[in-house]
C-alpha cells in the first residue's frame, strides 16, 4: 500500500481516480452469490478479481469490501474475521496487480432505530475502525451518510486512535448521499454540508456519492460555492436503477458517464470514481478522460456574506412562553370514525376559554384515529385557534413524514409535537409494521434542517415528550439536551400525580433550563384511578390519590375531586412549570376548563 502522506501531497497537484461499485458489480457477475461482503471469506478470489479489474482499469485508490460489514448483515463474532479477510483481499489484489495503489477502508452507515441505540452504534463504528487500523488501514472512507453528527464523531475517534497508538498520519474522507433535489434523507442540503464541513479539522476531505446519476450530480455541483479550498470527492451512480425480473439493473454507458464527469471536474473535484452501477469499464473511461495528469480546477470560492435577518412573524404561543407567562395546552383525541362533531365542539369550548394551544395526538397506543395534521387544519380553520398536531415516527417513512410536514405548513401549521411513537401491539405485528425510519431526535434534526433550508422566514416550532420516570436521571437529562440541540423549544411531560415526580421534573428543569409544560390528566372516577395506577407503566399514582375516590361516587362528586387534586398538583409545580399540558379524559373539556380557570388564580 502507498503511504497516506503521498496521497495528501498528490491531491494538491492532480485528480486521483478511485474505483467503482463493488456491490452492484459483484451482483452482476455473480448473480447467485448473495451479498458481496459475504464473499470476503467464502469466495476471496471473486473479490480479489474485482479489485484487480479496477486497478487495471486505472484506479489509484481502491476501497475494501467492507461497506456493509456490521451487525445488520453479520453476527458479532463474524464481523472481525470479515473485516480482516476484506483487507487481505485488497492487499493481495494490489500485490498481484503490481501497481502503486492506495487502499481505503470503506465504512457504511449502521442503522440506528432509537436514541438509546446511538451509543451502541457508535461503539460498533469504533470497533470497525480498530480492526481496520489493526490491519494497516490508514485511509478511511465513510460512505453514503446522511448527516454530519456521527461522521464527525467517527472522524474524531480515528484521529484520536492514531494519536494514542502512534500510528502514522491518517486520512478520513466522508461522503454523503443526496437525492435529485440535493438533499440527504435527513434534510441536509449540499450547500449546507459544504458550509459545515469545509471549516472543520477532523476530516481530510468530504464529498458526495450514490443517490443520483452523474448528470444530476453535475447540475447540483454547479450551484455550490466554497469559502475556502478543501478536498472534494464525487462518486455518482451510473444512472438510475430499474428492476427486471427481480434484478437490479443500470443503463450501461461508460463513455457518457465519463463525459459528464469531465464537466464535474470544473467544480474543483479532487477525487472521482463511481458508485452503484459503475463497473471497471466506467473507471477505464474515467482514466482515459483524465489522461496522465489532470490538475484540480480551482473551486468557486465566494466570501461569506452575512444573511439579512428577517423579523419572524408573530407567534403568540412562543412569545408568551418566552416572556415567562404561563401557557395552557390541551390535548383532545381526534375521531375514531368519520364523525367530528364532538371533536369540533371540544375545540370550540377550549377556544372560548382562551386556551393557548390545542394539541392532537397521532394515533396514540398505535390505534388508528383521524390524522392529527388533517384534524389540526380542520379545527384551526373552524376556530382560528393555535393547534399543535403530534407527529410520530411509527407509521410513516421519511418520505411521508416530510410530505406531512410540508402539507401541514402549506395549510398554516407552525407547531407540532415530535414523538417516536408507541410501538405496534404484539398481537397486531403479524399484519401491522412499525416504520421507525427515524426516532424523535432524528426527526427534530430533520425539521431543524427544514427550518434552515426552506422555512427560514416563518419557522416551525416543535416540542418533545418528556418521560421523567427512570432510575438514571443523567440519561434523561442527556436525552433532553439532545432534543434541545435538535431545536426542541419545549417539553410536554407525562401526567404527574406524586410529589416525588413533581420534584423529579423540578430537578430536570433546574439541570436543563428547558421550557416544561407539566402534564396533568384528571382522574374522573374510582375505576379510572385504579386503571391509571395499575395498568399504565411509568405513571405513579399514589394510594392517597386513589383513596380520594370511592366506587359509588356520582359524576359531580368525582369531577369535583378531580378539579381539587389537579389544581393541587399544578400549584405545587407553579414555582417551575412554564405551563400545563392537559390530557382530556373522555372528551370532558368542561372539566379541563374548570381546572384551567382555577389554576389561573394560582401564583
Amino acid at each position: 500500500m502507498m503511504p497516506v502522506t503521498d496521497l495528501q501531497d498528490i491531491l494538491k497537484k492532480q485528480v486521483v481516480l478511485m474505483d467503482g461499485a463493488m456491490g452492484t458489480y459483484y451482483s452482476r457477475i455473480h448473480p447467485e452469490g448473495g451479498e458481496a461482503e459475504s464473499a470476503n471469506i467464502t469466495h476471496p478470489d471473486w473479490i480479489k478479481d474485482i479489485h484487480k479489474k479496477y486497478i487495471l482499469a486505472g484506479a489509484k485508490l481502491i476501497r475494501t469490501n467492507t461497506f456493509a460489514v456490521n451487525h445488520m448483515l453479520f453476527r458479532q463474532e463474524e464481523i472481525e474475521d470479515n473485516l480482516i479477510a476484506a483487507v487481505k483481499n485488497a492487499k493481495d489484489a494490489v500485490k498481484e496487480a503490481g501497481a502503486p495503489i492506495w487502499i481505503a477502508g470503506s465504512i457504511g452507515p449502521v442503522r440506528c432505530d432509537n436514541e438509546q441505540e446511538e451509543e451502541k452504534v457508535f461503539e460498533e463504528y469504533q470497533y470497525i475502525c480498530n480492526v481496520l487500523a489493526g490491519q494497516g488501514i490508514r485511509i478511511f472512507i465513510l460512505e453514503t451518510f446522511a448527516d454530519t453528527a456521527m461522521v464527525i464523531r467517527i472522524a474524531e475517534y480515528i484521529k484520536k486512535l492514531a494519536a494514542d497508538t502512534l500510528l502514522e498520519d491518517v486520512f478520513v474522507m466522508a461522503q454523503f448521499s443526496v437525492n435529485r433535489m440535493g438533499y440527504t434523507k435527513y434534510g441536509y442540503s449540499m450547500q449546507r454540508l459544504v458550509n459545515e464541513l469545509e471549516n472543520q479539522t477532523v476530516l481530510s476531505g468530504f464529498g458526495f456519492n450514490c443517490g443520483i446519476g452523474a448528470a444530476h450530480m453535475n447540475k447540483l455541483l454547479t450551484k455550490i460555492t466554497f469559502s475556502k479550498d478543501c478536498t472534494l470527492s464525487v462518486l455518482p451512480n451510473a444512472g438510475y436503477e430499474h428492476i427486471l425480473r427481480g434484478r437490479q439493473l443500470f443503463i450501461d454507458n461508460p463513455s457518457y458517464y465519463a463525459s459528464i464527469m469531465e464537466q464535474v471536474l470544473s467544480s474543483g473535484v479532487n477525487l472521482i470514481g463511481g458508485c452503484c452501477g459503475t463497473t471497471p469499464e466506467y473507471i477505464k473511461a474515467l482514466s482515459e478522460m483524465l489522461g496522465e495528469k489532470k490538475s484540480p480546477v480551482n473551486k468557486r470560492i465566494m466570501p461569506v456574506v452575512g444573511k439579512t435577518v428577517c423579523a419572524e412573524p408573530p407567534h403568540p404561543f412562543m412569545e408568551k412562553l418566552n416572556r415567562g407567562d404561563r401557557v395552557y395546552a390541551v390535548e383532545i383525541d381526534s375521531p375514531f370514525d368519520q364523525k367530528a362533531d364532538k371533536f369540533l365542539e371540544a375545540a370550540c369550548r377550549l377556544r372560548e376559554n382562551n386556551v393557548d394551544m390545542i394539541t392532537i395526538s397521532d394515533s396514540p397506543m398505535a390505534r388508528s384515529r383521524a390524522g392529527s395534521f388533517e384534524m389540526g387544519v380542520f379545527i384551526a380553520n373552524k376556530t382560528g385557534g393555535c393547534v399543535m398536531p403530534h407527529i410520530c415516527c411509527r407509521d410513516r417513512n421519511l418520505i411521508a413524514l416530510r410530505s406531512t410536514i410540508l402539507g401541514g405548513y402549506i395549510n398554516g401549521i407552525r407547531d407540532m409535537l415530535i414523538v417516536t411513537g408507541d410501538p405496534v401491539a404484539r398481537d397486531d405485528q403479524n399484519i401491522i409494521s412499525g416504520v421507525f425510519d427515524v426516532n424523535s431526535i432524528k426527526l427534530m434534526e430533520y425539521v431543524k434542517n427544514m427550518n434552515q433550508e426552506i422555512f427560514m422566514e416563518d419557522p416551525v416550532y416543535y416540542g418533545g415528550a418528556l418521560n421523567y420516570a427512570g432510575v438514571n436521571i443523567e440519561a434523561i437529562v442527556d436525552r433532553m439536551e439532545k432534543k434541545m440541540a435538535a431545536g426542541c423549544s419545549y417539553f410536554l411531560t407525562q401526567p404527574v400525580y406524586s410529589d416525588s415526580d413533581i420534584n423529579r421534573v423540578r430537578e430536570l428543569k433546574k439541570r436543563t433550563n428547558a421550557k416544561i409544560l407539566l402534564g396533568i390528566m384528571p382522574l374522573v372516577s374510582y375505576k379510572n384511578a385504579l386503571f391509571m395506577k395499575n395498568e399504565l407503566p411509568g405513571i405513579d399514582v399514589p394510594d392517597e390519590i386513589v383513596d380520594s375516590y370511592y366506587p359509588d361516587m356520582n359524576r359531580e362528586q368525582a369531577e369535583e375531586t378531580a378539579v381539587r387534586l389537579s389544581v393541587e398538583i399544578g400549584c405545587k409545580a407553579s414555582d417551575f412549570a412554564d405551563g400545563y399540558y392537559f390530557m382530556t379524559p373522555f372528551n370532558r373539556v368542561s372539566l379541563v376548563n374548570r381546572i384551567i380557570n382555577r389554576l389561573r388564580e394560582c401564583k
